[in-house]
């Protein structure tokens, strides 16, 4: 069993990184001969419900030439890719994948899964792909409702072997939904209007003490992109207990918008925030608990968007799950009333 994990470790190593290629521009990853490289990452690509246009947020198409000129290796969304994935992808084909010239990779978020249209347009919701000794997942937080299990479990399985077999610096997750949130009572109160799961997960229970694991062995950097109604583009959180760095970063198309730049030289991983709006902008750090707990949101309700919500409320699964449980339970309870009146 070593000998065949060693195997997949060096199939995985010489073929990753030369032939991983994205689904939406067929770009490949690629990085130059140092091992050194660096990567573009935030969520919610389609803004906020404002953006009725089809397209992606201005701020991102705004800042294209920057991204194609920035050297990175790949660009990675962190879900809600589009607003609209029935309607969107022709309008994101002429405007951002035909003009990006590196690899975009996307962790689904509630937007981008209607029917299977995302999956036939663009293959697996979940995988994960190596670049030297770092490991790169994305995951499916919408399957299941959040859970990892099933497949992706025994992706994760994968994936602790190869960690096992001491051959991974750096383990990158990218997910839409802040699964781990729940986990830590220091988050209470944070993201409470983002896409969370109607019942709690098994992070906590399942993945997180596999991760702590992983952790004393290797760095693990764990990604979200749905931060809701957010002061900021980021939130950063070290779990110094088990040396785990939570990360969230979306852009809204607001004046706050900004990306994450991800570093890795020699191994060792840095961030450098990176603003879209040429506003000025502080370190990755500085968006912690702390800041988010004393400051406010800058983006005021829109009464304009009432519509919209009841939209997403009326025309939601988990509405007439609700609703159909609901009926359920009214009438078993006229039933049981009527025969015990009877009686």
């Amino acid at each position: 069993m070593r000998y065949l994990t060693i195997l997949l470790f060096v199939f995985n190593f010489f073929n990753a990184v030369s032939q991983q290629k994205s689904s939406f521009n067929n770009q490949i990853v690629n990085i130059d001969s140092s091992g050194d490289y660096h990567f573009i990452v935030s969520g919610h690509f389609y803004g906020d419900g404002t953006n009725k246009s089809r397209y992606p947020v201005n701020t991102l198409l705004g800042n294209l030439d920057w991204i194609n000129n920035s050297k990175s290796c790949m660009l990675i969304s962190l879900g809600d890719l589009f607003m609209d994935v029935k309607n969107d992808i022709p309008q994101y084909k002429t405007s951002l994948f035909d003009k990006l010239n590196i690899p975009l990779f996307n962790a689904v978020g509630n937007h981008d899964l209607t029917e299977d249209i995302y999956q036939k347009n663009f293959g697996a919701t979940y995988f994960y792909f190596l670049i030297g000794r770092d490991v790169h997942w994305i995951i499916d937080t919408e399957m299941d409702d959040g859970d990892i299990k099933g497949d992706q479990l025994k992706m994760f399985k994968e994936i602790e072997a190869l960690v096992d077999n001491g051959q991974v610096e750096n383990l990158f997750i990218y997910g839409h939904r802040t699964i781990w949130k729940e986990t830590y009572s220091q988050m209470d109160g944070l993201f409470e209007d983002n896409t969370q799961s109607i019942m709690s997960t098994n992070f906590e229970s399942e993945i997180l003490p596999n991760l702590k694991t992983i952790a004393k062995k290797t760095k693990v950097y764990f990604f979200a992109g749905s931060l809701g109604d957010a002061p900021s583009s980021f939130f950063y959180f070290e779990d110094n207990t088990s040396s785990i760095t939570y990360i969230a970063t979306a852009i809204r198309g607001l004046l706050r918008d900004a990306v994450l730049v991800v570093h890795v030289k020699d191994g060792v991983v840095s961030f450098e925030t990176k603003s879209l709006t040429n506003q000025p902008i502080e370190s990755l750090e500085s968006y912690g608990i702390d800041f988010w707990k004393s400051t406010s949101s800058d983006e005021p309700f829109n009464y304009r968007l009432i519509p919209y919500y009841l939209k997403l409320i009326f025309f939601h699964r988990i509405f007439w799950y609700g609703m159909g449980f609901a009926f359920i339970l009214i009438f078993g309870f006229k039933f049981l009333y009527r025969k015990f009146k009877r009686n």
